[in-house]
């Protein structure tokens, strides 16, 4: 299959891309660019490519996917490239250095999130208050720089599962959230080679 013939499945719902993932004359205005996806039926998309997209290529594609609710990707492109309709989000080996919190935590429907081995290599993470509002499921594994970690007042209120394994560095977890649970130690040390909490 080609790039080119993908716009012809009008009803495709789900989408695997592996290997290298380029368009041939490819133009750096992204809205001279045919659509890529023609269904406004996809609702999972999912990327296995060492070689990395093009992040401009990966905004248009992602541009009319205007109804994706699952994404699993090797690279985490601007905000505004999502679908609003994102609810699930799979990061792995993407090796990001900035924190990735600033821009998954706009996505009003993200239910699920899940960062996997090198998904981020910095050392701190940041969830603001008020945001990633029906984030339900959390899940961090083996982000091995990962130190400290801050969850503000307000933050992940309807969190209800947290996953935490192979982050040997995190030395500070502060953990608030929703009405019913609030996570801490006398030290507020933390180290979690392995963590998993559960409000269900």
């Amino acid at each position: 299959c080609f790039v080119a013939d993908l716009s012809k499945f009008t009803k495709l719902r789900k989408l695997g891309i592996l290997g290298p993932f380029s368009i041939d004359d490819f133009k750096e205005e992204l809205d001279k660019n045919l659509p890529i996806i023609a269904s406004d039926c996809l609702r999972s998309l999912s990327f296995w490519n060492d070689e990395g997209i093009d992040p401009k290529v990966l905004a248009h594609l992602l541009s009319s996917c205007v109804n994706l609710c699952k994404l699993m990707i090797e690279k985490l492109p601007d905000f505004h490239h999502f679908s609003s309709s994102t609810a699930y989000v799979h990061l792995i080996g993407c090796m990001l250095v900035e924190d990735p919190m600033p821009t998954l935590e706009k996505l009003p429907n993200l239910r699920v999130m899940e960062l996997y081995v090198y998904a981020f290599i910095g050392k701190e993470m940041v969830c603001s208050a008020l945001h990633f509002p029906k984030l339900e499921s959390l899940n961090l594994s083996g982000l091995q720089n990962l130190k400290e970690w801050k969850m503000e007042e307000g933050a992940v209120p309807a969190l209800r599962h947290l996953k935490i394994s192979g982050c040997e560095e995190l030395r500070n977890l502060k953990i608030k959230w929703c009405k019913k649970e609030k996570i801490s130690t006398k030290s507020n040390t933390f180290l979690p080679s392995y963590f998993m909490l559960s409000t269900m």
